[in-house]
């Protein structure tokens, strides 16, 4: 990386922290988009986040952005919000959606996008969710969106809570040149919080918001502004170190075939110093979790799985751009050949059904060799019949 844009990454960061050191209202519209972000691709929260949500009333929160703000910021609330949040939804649909004076919340992303989430999150009723759906999609059918920020909120919400979402036009349209810096932003927390299909790759996003940077001097009004540009900046800074020519799942493959030596030297540590040693499945996940941001900018740790025979379950690491699951076991008494085998089986069937994913690799640590026979094992998942490419790596492999 030259230094010009090194530099500009570091004052991004910089004049970021500083905003999100001020005093915030927690939530509002800002830090509430700025949490689900931050909690969607597994970033640290700012302090302020870590105090409990501000109080609202009922009354509060037939206001749109009071709606939206509690939204974004759900999985911070109680049960009590949670039906004082239904209820406030419930009256807004009894209000004109589409007054002459555009004064209404569907002419505002964020607040759009915010309702959508709240929905999503507190499991607001069928009659809700179909009838904000409805009118979404109205509002594109109708022509009753101006600009293409709003356009490309309201597909995003859409695509959030509707099992048919509004299909038409995608990422061609996007001319990221044509919009203004702060739109860009947006259009990069967008991305960030929900992966939307039809949208500009993240890094395509990464990239022309740097290149405004450098055009620009940082300006970042709020929390969602300033969590974003961060995040944005911090993994141009931090390039993945995957090339072009490189093959992510091969490399993935040979990372998780050298784990047992990378866990053996932090067990051995020189002058004395306390070993890391790995115990469970969850240290092999952390360790796990620490070599692939080595390579890739984009890791999100516990990402929620589809409906699978009626139960769902969270996966162990998404990297969206790549289109990989990565699945990390570890052995023990409990969990022996046969279990393991049947519970990655299972994991083959349930990710199938993720529509963003092509390939899923599974590494089974086996430090006391409880897999007689990793060769069968690997060989029995990887043509469990998955329409994934599945790939299996049981280490150490024994003799």
């Amino acid at each position: 990386m030259n230094e010009i844009v090194w530099s500009v990454t570091a004052q991004t960061i910089a004049a970021a922290a500083a905003v999100l050191r001020a005093r915030h209202s927690w939530p509002d519209t800002a830090t509430g988009f700025a949490f689900l972000i931050c909690d969607h691709t597994g970033s640290k929260l700012p302090p302020f986040m870590a105090e409990p949500l501000r109080k609202t009333t009922p009354l509060a929160l037939r206001r749109t952005p009071e709606l939206a703000s509690y939204g974004f910021a759900a999985t911070r609330a109680d049960a009590d919000l949670r039906a004082d949040w239904i209820e406030g939804l419930d009256n807004l649909r009894g209000r004109e959606i589409f007054p002459a004076d555009r004064q209404s919340f569907i002419f505002n992303p964020v607040e759009v996008l915010g309702i959508a989430s709240g929905i999503v999150s507190f499991e607001s009723p069928d009659l809700q969710r179909d009838w904000y759906a409805e009118t979404l999609k109205r509002a594109l059918s109708e022509g009753r969106l101006v600009t293409l920020i709003s356009k490309l909120a309201v597909k995003t919400a859409l695509g959030l809570i509707s099992a048919s979402p509004y299909s038409q036009g995608g990422d061609s349209e996007i001319d990221l040149r044509a919009l203004s810096t702060s739109e860009l932003i947006l259009v990069s927390a967008m991305e960030l919080a929900y992966q939307p299909p039809d949208f500009p790759r993240g890094d395509k996003l990464q990239e022309a918001l740097v290149g405004r940077f450098l055009k620009e001097s940082v300006r970042i009004g709020d929390a969602m502004e300033a969590v974003t540009s961060s995040i944005v900046a911090h993994r141009i800074s931090e390039r993945p170190v995957v090339s072009g020519s490189q093959d992510p799942v091969e490399l993935i493959v040979s990372h998780c075939r050298r784990f047992p030596l990378f866990a053996r030297q932090l067990a051995t540590r020189q002058r004395s110093r306390q070993p890391f040693e790995v115990q469970d499945e969850y240290d092999v996940q952390d360790a796990l979790h620490a070599i692939l941001l080595l390579s890739f900018d984009d890791v999100r740790p516990e990402e929620h799985t589809p409906s699978y025979a009626s139960s769902s379950s969270r996966i162990d690491f998404f990297l969206p751009k790549e289109r990989i699951i990565v699945e990390a076991k570890m052995t023990r008494k409990s969990l022996g050949q046969k279990k393991v085998v049947d519970e990655l089986l299972i994991d083959c069937a349930r990710y199938s059904r993720m529509p963003d994913v092509d390939h899923l690799i599974c590494v089974i640590y086996d430090p006391a060799g409880e897999c007689k026979n990793p060769t069968a094992i690997e060989g029995d998942i990887e043509r469990s019949g998955s329409r994934l490419n599945v790939r299996v790596v049981v280490c150490p492999r024994g003799v």
